[in-house]
C-alpha cells in the first residue's frame, strides 16, 4: 500500500481503537463497581465498615454520572461462582474488547509513524533530485515506489496478550483483598 493509503488506514485504526476502547472501559468498570455493589449489600462481619464505605462510593457514583445509566442498566454483572453463564462470558468479552481497542490504537499509530516518515524521507529526496537537473526522478515516482507494510493488531503483543493477564490478576488481587468472593 502507498504512504497516503498508509496514514488513511492509521487514522482509521486508531479512531476505531478509540471507539472500542472507551465504551469497553466504561461498561468493565460499571460491571465490576455494579458487582462490588450487590456483594456489598448482603455481606456482614468485621469488615462491614469498608464494605459500607464501597457501597457507598459505587452509590455516589451512579447517583452523579446519570449521563451513564445506559451502561449502569446494561452492562453484564459477573458471577464468578457460574464462569459459563451468559453475562459472565458477556463481561470476559466486553473486557477483551479494551485490549483490541488498545492494540488497534497501538497499530495505528505504528502505521502513522512509518508514513509519516515515509512521506518526509520523500521530500527530502525530491530535493536531492532536484540538485542532479533533468536526469532526477519526480515526487509522483518516489511516491509510486514507496510501500508501507501492513500492520494487523495480532503483532501488538504487549496490549493484545500480556496486559490483559496482568490487569486481570491485579483485579483479582483486588477482589480478593476487599474480601469480595471471585
Amino acid at each position: 500500500m502507498t504512504y497516503q493509503q498508509a496514514g488513511l488506514i492509521a487514522i482509521i485504526k486508531r479512531i476505531a481503537g478509540w471507539i472500542l476502547f472507551i465504551p469497553a472501559l466504561l461498561s468493565t468498570c460499571i460491571s465490576l463497581a455494579n458487582y462490588v455493589y450487590q456483594y456489598t449489600q448482603k455481606k456482614q462481619g468485621i469488615d462491614a465498615v469498608l464494605l459500607d464505605f464501597l457501597h457507598l462510593m459505587v452509590d455516589m457514583t451512579r447517583f452523579n454520572t446519570p449521563f451513564l445509566n445506559l451502561f449502569w442498566y446494561n452492562s453484564p454483572m459477573p458471577d464468578f461462582s457460574r464462569p459459563f453463564a451468559v453475562a459472565s462470558i458477556m463481561f470476559w468479552i466486553i473486557y477483551l474488547l479494551i485490549f483490541v481497542g488498545l492494540a488497534l490504537q497501538v497499530s495505528g499509530a505504528r502505521m502513522s509513524r512509518q508514513a509519516r516518515a515515509v512521506r518526509e524521507g520523500i521530500e527530502d529526496q525530491v530535493i536531492l533530485e532536484k540538485m542532479k537537473g533533468n536526469e532526477g526522478r519526480t515526487r509522483e515516482e518516489l511516491a509510486s515506489r514507496a510501500e508501507v507494510p501492513h500492520h494487523t493488531i495480532f503483532l501488538q503483543y504487549f496490549p493484545l496478550y500480556i496486559m490483559p493477564l496482568v490487569t486481570a490478576v491485579a483485579g483479582y488481587l483486588v477482589l480478593r483483598l476487599l474480601g469480595v468472593p471471585v
